[in-house]
């Protein structure tokens, strides 16, 4: 995924140009130039785009993880939970780390699982 051109994709489909863009980053325009030719953004640079853009670009990252600890069990009765993390742009790979320690935990206590 190459940010800078998402967040360039954005910004211009909102109706902004580079400079216009800019002034609301309160960055030069040549920095801007710059960003959008990166391929990854620190989490304060996608912070301060998508607060100017008023965009989230969480969206675009897969905020649904799902599990399966039942896999081969489908015979006997099971229950369902379903679970609405929200959590601030920028933080995907932090809650993506934490479902991946969640699994290996259901690991541990010998649930089966499927990602």
């Amino acid at each position: 995924m190459h940010f800078g051109k998402i967040v360039k994709n954005a910004s211009y489909s909102k109706g902004f140009s580079a400079e216009e863009f800019a002034l609301l980053l309160e960055i030069s325009t040549t920095e801007l130039l710059f960003l959008y030719e990166q391929n990854d953004w620190t989490s304060g640079n996608i912070k301060l785009a998508a607060t100017a853009l008023n965009y989230d670009f969480g969206k675009l990252f897969n905020p649904v993880v799902q599990f399966n600890f039942m896999s081969g069990c489908e015979e006997e009765a099971t229950e369902e939970v379903n679970i609405r993390i929200k959590y601030p742009s920028g933080k995907a790979f932090l809650l993506n780390s934490w479902l991946q320690k969640m699994a290996l935990i259901a690991k541990a206590i010998g649930l089966q699982m499927d990602k």
